[in-house]
């Protein structure tokens, strides 16, 4: 009787891991904003980030906007970290990556 008590345990605890945000923005990322192409043309480019996370854990894939969401606040960590406020994503996210360039704009 235990015994199958353990399965239901662990997919329990893998579906409730699948609304999890495990990301935290660092201090200042909320200051960074994601912007289409158009609106950088008078921003100074600093380079690119790509980042990466869990889709799926296990057997259960995780909720698409949490993983766009940890994808954008991972972006935003790395634009903090080379003094970047602004990000164009470079295209939509595919199985937990997503590429996005790192733009310093005038205030």
């Amino acid at each position: 009787m235990k015994s199958s008590v353990y399965p239901v345990l662990l997919l329990s605890g893998l579906l409730s891991a699948s609304g999890c945000t495990w990301v935290d923005p660092v201090p200042g990322a909320s200051r960074v904003t994601l912007v289409m192409p158009q609106h950088v043309s008078h921003c100074q480019p600093l380079g690119s980030t790509t980042s990466q996370v869990k889709a799926q854990v296990g057997p259960v894939h995780r909720s698409e906007s949490k993983v766009e969401e940890e994808l954008l606040t991972l972006a935003k960590n790395s634009a903090v970290e080379i003094g970047g406020d602004t990000l164009v994503a470079e295209g939509p996210p595919s199985q937990g990556t997503q590429r996005f360039r790192i733009y310093k704009c005038p205030q």
